[in-house]
């Protein structure tokens, strides 16, 4: 009872509810925190997986395909693979011709005493120093296609024999193992790329190496190449004076017109 004469337990009920409320609330936080201060749950973290530097990159095609391809497309496209292949066609057209004026011109500017300085030349008759002269040109042209075609080309114009063009060629095989390397360097920038490309040319050149290696103590020892080049030409049964008429029937029409 209070002053007034009223009882109290209502108020006294009330408050201790709320007091176990508060205490109830109490409890909870403490048993949260409780749960996350005494938690068994471990991170794991995952490891990251193991990337082959090997490994190719996957190639994929971004291109339409046909089948997306409207009319215009495709008339588009089939005029653009026939446009190449003429021009694949016509680049073909012009190495050979290119081949018909390096061994005219070397016939109009040397003629046989130039051919008598290559066939006497002491320097030339060292299978050594012609695998030099080889590597040295390519490194010069950067292109072993162009200083093989020269020298091709003096063979056929008599400025040099088969024995002494040999060593040259080999020569030719290995100048452009620098090439490849000047390739592969320009990958630098991603090291993967790089570690691939550097693994190709060194492969590349020592397949060179090694094939001059096994290869040319063979020819000096015995011959080998030129023999067999030479059963080679004797199977075509052609006769001495003929001129073989295999591309210069397409090839005339430009060389001559250009030598005249």
């Amino acid at each position: 009872m209070d002053s007034r004469g009223q009882p109290q337990p209502m108020a006294t009920q009330n408050n201790c509810e709320e007091g176990d409320n508060i205490c109830a609330n109490d409890n909870m936080c403490k048993e949260v925190k409780a749960s996350l201060a005494h938690s068994t749950v471990a991170l794991v973290e995952e490891e990251p997986e193991e990337i082959d530097p090997w490994d190719l990159p996957e190639l994929k095609d971004t291109g339409v395909p046909w089948s997306a391809l409207d009319t215009k497309g495709k008339v588009w496209r089939v005029l653009v693979s026939v446009g190449k292949f003429i021009l694949l066609l016509g680049f073909l057209y012009i190495f050979i011709c290119s081949l018909d004026l390096l061994s005219s011109a070397f016939q109009l500017v040397g003629g046989k005493a130039a051919g008598d300085i290559f066939q006497d030349n002491s320097v030339l008759s060292n299978p050594l120093a012609g695998l030099v002269i080889g590597v040295l040109v390519t490194l010069l042209v950067q292109s072993s296609s162009t200083s093989s075609s020269i020298v091709v080309s003096m063979v056929s114009s008599g400025l040099l024999s088969v024995q002494l063009a040999v060593p040259i060629i080999m020569g030719t095989n290995i100048g452009t193992s620098v090439t490849n390397t000047l390739v592969a360097m320009t990958q630098a920038g991603d090291r993967s790329t790089f570690r691939r490309a550097f693994a190709g040319a060194t492969v590349h050149d020592f397949f060179n190496w090694l094939s001059v290696l096994v290869l040319l103590p063979l020819e000096v020892a015995s011959g080998y190449l030129y023999k067999i080049t030479k059963l080679i030409i004797d199977s075509f049964q052609i006769e001495s004076g003929e001129a073989p008429e295999l591309l210069n029937v397409i090839t005339d029409v430009l060389t001559e017109s250009i030598i005249q």
